[in-house]
């Protein structure tokens, strides 16, 4: 039986997405036998283009979706993180999602949403173990993160990567911890 057979995940998609953070994470979670539902913020069947121009077309609009029906949530980085960050209802998402000690994974400027959602009125990202992409580092321990330039930090279900270039190491994780 695949390892992830039953489950299902959220993955969140907007407007220059890195393509690679995207596709590699739905490909190889469903490979395990997960679910994986792409989620914008636009109406379901929105094609967003990533940064290097790969279509991914949204299969449920933000506003579709309850928190309860996924097992965790992947973030992917490029530029639209900050788009997703905008949303209070992916923000409610995330932190709901890490409330009930669901997988939340995050690559690249994925972590800004870490900063930009809150739990008890404090970044979700305050006081975890987590690595990303340089040019966000600054964000993160502002918002009280603990950076640690790795291929992958895990600390309390939250799963952070760097780059492209961690996405091997970044799935394995994902996949060890929503089965532990």
């Amino acid at each position: 039986m695949p390892a992830l057979d039953g489950k299902t995940i959220c993955c969140l998609v907007d407007f220059q997405y890195e393509d690679l953070e995207l596709w590699y994470p739905k490909l190889r979670l469903e490979e395990e036998g997960a679910k994986v539902v792409l989620v914008g913020s636009h109406p379901k069947g929105m094609k967003y283009t990533g940064k290097h121009g790969y279509p991914a077309v949204s299969e449920k609009q933000i506003d579709e979706v309850d928190p309860k029906d996924f097992d965790a949530v992947v973030i992917p980085g490029g530029f639209a993180p900050d788009y997703f960050r905008r949303s209070e209802k992916m923000k409610a998402l995330v932190s709901e999602l890490h409330q009930k000690n669901k997988v939340v994974a995050t690559i690249c400027h994925g972590p800004w949403m870490l900063c930009s959602a809150k739990v008890d009125g404090k970044p979700l990202i305050n006081g975890l173990r987590c690595t990303c992409f340089a040019a966000v580092k600054d964000d993160v321990e502002n918002a009280g993160g603990i950076f640690e330039d790795s291929a992958v930090v895990v600390d309390k279900k939250v799963v952070t990567s760097r780059t492209p270039n961690d996405l091997v190491p970044f799935v394995q994780a994902i996949i060890r911890e929503m089965q532990s």
